[in-house]
C-alpha cells in the first residue's frame, strides 16, 4: 500500500503544558516550540522526536474542542508516511475511508479520513521527503501553521 512507517500520532488535551511535563517525563524526550494555529484552526500543538503530538484547543468552538468535549482527550489520529499520498488515498478509500480534509504546505501533503470509518481514530496519510512540515515550522521559529 505505500505505507512506509507510523510517523506520529496525534493526542488531544485540555492542559498542553501539563501534557508536555507528564509526556516528556515518560517518554523522556522534549517537544518541540508550541506551534500556535490562529482561527479557523484554533489550536496550539507541539511534537516530540519520537512522534507523539499533542494538540489543545484555543477556542471553546473550534474542532479540536468540539471533540474533546464529545469524546474527551486522548488518542485523536494516527499519521501515517507514505511514498504516494494519491495512490494510497485510492486504496483507502477502496476500503470505504471516506476523505474529510487535506492540507498541502511546501513539501508536505496530509489526507484526512473520517474516524467513524476506522474505529474512532482518525487515519491521516502523510508524503514529505526529509523533515516533517510541523518539525520545520517549530525549528524556524515560526510561531503557526496555517492550511493556506
Amino acid at each position: 500500500m505505500g505505507v512506509e512507517r507510523l510517523d506520529h500520532i496525534h493526542i488531544y488535551v485540555k492542559d498542553l503544558p501539563g501534557a508536555m511535563k507528564l509526556f516528556s517525563a515518560i517518554l523522556g524526550t522534549k517537544f518541540s516550540k508550541v506551534i500556535n494555529n490562529p482561527e479557523p484552526l484554533a489550536f496550539d500543538g507541539t511534537l516530540d522526536p519520537l512522534g507523539v503530538e499533542l494538540i489543545a484547543a484555543t477556542s471553546p468552538t473550534s474542532h479540536i474542542a468540539k471533540s474533546i468535549e464529545k469524546r474527551g482527550e486522548g488518542l485523536s489520529a494516527i499519521s501515517l508516511k507514505v511514498t504516494d499520498i494519491e495512490e494510497t488515498t485510492r486504496k483507502l478509500e477502496g476500503l470505504g475511508l471516506r476523505v474529510v480534509g487535506r492540507l498541502e504546505k511546501g513539501g508536505l501533503k496530509e489526507v484526512h479520513f473520517h474516524p467513524k470509518d476506522a474505529y474512532g481514530v482518525q487515519i491521516e496519510l502523510c508524503q514529505y521527503d526529509d523533515v516533517h512540515g510541523a518539525i520545520v515550522v517549530a525549528e524556524s521559529g515560526a510561531d503557526r501553521l496555517t492550511t493556506e
